[in-house]
């Protein structure tokens, strides 16, 4: 009663079996503590939610399009908390081009505009492009063919373009050479907050909140997790975390084997080579020529000896690789134990970063 729960049903001869039974005599309406006790099964379980489903670029394109189309003055009349929740998103794309958010007195909205996502034009003056990358990334220059579409359509348009992004990447070096602003998850799940505050209710709204709140704490539970517990997403987080301290890069290596998330960033220790996380594992790499076979191995052997030699006079654990593999990049030391966790079995993240800033 204290939790409002009611467990799964059992066999009435199992409360029968426990004793003698005397009618309820206390305050409380029985008819009403049923009707408002939950399930303890739905503990256990997450909503069904339609962004679990509806994965694709499209689908989440569909969303922004009908965020957007809700910020007209009229629909405050069906849901002012939803025409807020429209003009909030609308107006931080304003703010981060840094031109004042005007009265929003029309809004035309086009799909796969020339192959852009979203075409968003405001009030007949403003054209609000929108580059939606779930979980790839802008190539061929496609960012500024799509601008140019755009001017040669309607030459007159201010343009704001954004990168919209829920998952993450390295850098955004790309998109923002071609003008477009990252739009990141962080940015969007602080304004479906405050839609939710301020008294949103739709469910599709909500989904996607949930949505982007639980790849959130997929990519933050590198955090809380064991490491042996770690997905792909723990380890985008980690790495992001490493990137505040360490100048790197990360990405997903493809490989033979299956392929891993790697951070690689140059040595200090070792000019002139370079270092790479292999999840966890921690490799010293060399680009070899293009050459015969034999010169490069030999050069990496060279190497080998002078990395040992100061990883041994430094305490830096590396150790010669199983195996010697010739080719344009060769890992030539390695160490399997930089991931120091605490007591609990989480990582010790200012513990690695002080470690790997060694090398």
């Amino acid at each position: 009663m204290e939790d409002s729960i009611i467990w799964p049903p059992m066999h009435y001869q199992s409360l029968l079996s426990s004793g003698d039974w005397e009618d309820y005599t206390g305050s409380h309406d029985i008819q009403s503590l049923i009707e408002n006790a939950r399930d303890s099964r739905a503990a256990l379980l997450e909503q069904p939610n339609i962004f679990q489903f509806a994965t694709s670029e499209l689908s989440q394109d569909a969303f922004l399009c009908w965020l957007m189309s809700w910020c007209e003055q009229p629909f405050q009349m069906h849901d002012r908390a939803l025409n807020e929740a429209s003009i909030d998103f609308i107006s931080i794309i304003f703010n981060l081009h840094k031109i004042p958010v005007p009265n929003i007195d029309s809004i035309e909205i086009t799909r796969q505009f020339e192959s852009l996502d979203i075409l968003a034009i405001v009030n007949n003056k403003y054209a609000i492009l929108v580059e939606d990358k779930t979980f790839t990334k802008d190539h061929s220059n496609q960012l500024m063919r799509y601008r140019d579409a755009v001017k040669k359509e309607y030459p007159a348009l201010i343009q704001l373009p954004i990168y919209y992004k829920i998952s993450d990447q390295s850098h955004y070096r790309s998109p923002e050479s071609a003008g477009y602003i990252p739009f990141k998850r962080k940015m969007m799940l602080e304004i479906l907050k405050r839609g939710i505050k301020n008294g949103v209710q739709h469910p599709i709204f909500v989904d996607y909140y949930r949505h982007l709140q639980q790849l959130e704490n997929k990519i933050s539970a590198f955090r809380s997790k064991p490491i042996e517990e770690w997905d792909a997403f723990a380890w985008q987080g980690f790495y992001q975390e490493l990137q505040k301290e360490i100048n790197g890069n990360w990405g997903y290596v493809s490989n033979k084997k299956g392929g891993f998330w790697g951070f690689w960033w140059k040595s200090a220790m070792f000019e002139p080579y370079s270092l790479q996380l292999e999840q966890r594992r921690l490799c010293v790499k060399m680009k070899a020529a293009e050459i015969e076979d034999k010169v490069p191995l030999r050069s990496a052997k060279k190497a080998l000896k002078y990395i040992l030699e100061s990883s041994e006079n430094r305490d830096l654990f590396l150790q010669k690789p199983s195996r010697l593999r010739t080719g344009k990049t060769m890992t030539i030391a390695e160490r399997d134990n930089y991931l120091y966790t605490k007591s609990d079995g989480t990582i010790d993240m200012d513990r690695i970063i002080e470690e790997l800033k060694k090398y």
